[in-house]
C-alpha cells in the first residue's frame, strides 16, 4: 500500500463525511473540498505520501519515511 498517492477522491470524501456527520450534500461537497485541499497541502510539505480509505471505511493518512522517523524509533 506504500505506493497508493490518492485513492480516496473528492466524492467519496464527501459521502464519507456526509455519512460520518449527517450533513446534506452541498455541506458534505463543501467540506469534502477543505479536506482534500488540506490533503494535498500536507502531501505537497512532505508530510503525507498520500490517502486512502482502509477496509473498515475510515479515512487514512500515508506518513512520509520523514515523518515515520520521527514517529518510529530506530531499532
Amino acid at each position: 500500500m506504500a505506493n497508493v498517492s490518492q485513492s480516496a477522491s473528492l466524492d467519496s470524501i464527501a459521502a464519507y463525511l456526509k455519512r460520518l456527520h449527517g450533513c446534506d450534500q452541498n455541506t458534505a461537497m463543501q467540506e469534502a473540498r477543505e479536506v482534500l485541499h488540506n490533503l494535498m497541502a500536507m502531501r505537497q510539505k512532505g508530510f503525507i505520501n498520500g490517502w486512502y480509505f482502509d477496509e473498515r471505511g475510515h479515512l487514512e493518512l500515508l506518513p512520509s519515511d520523514a515523518v515515520l522517523k520521527h514517529l518510529i524509533p530506530p531499532r
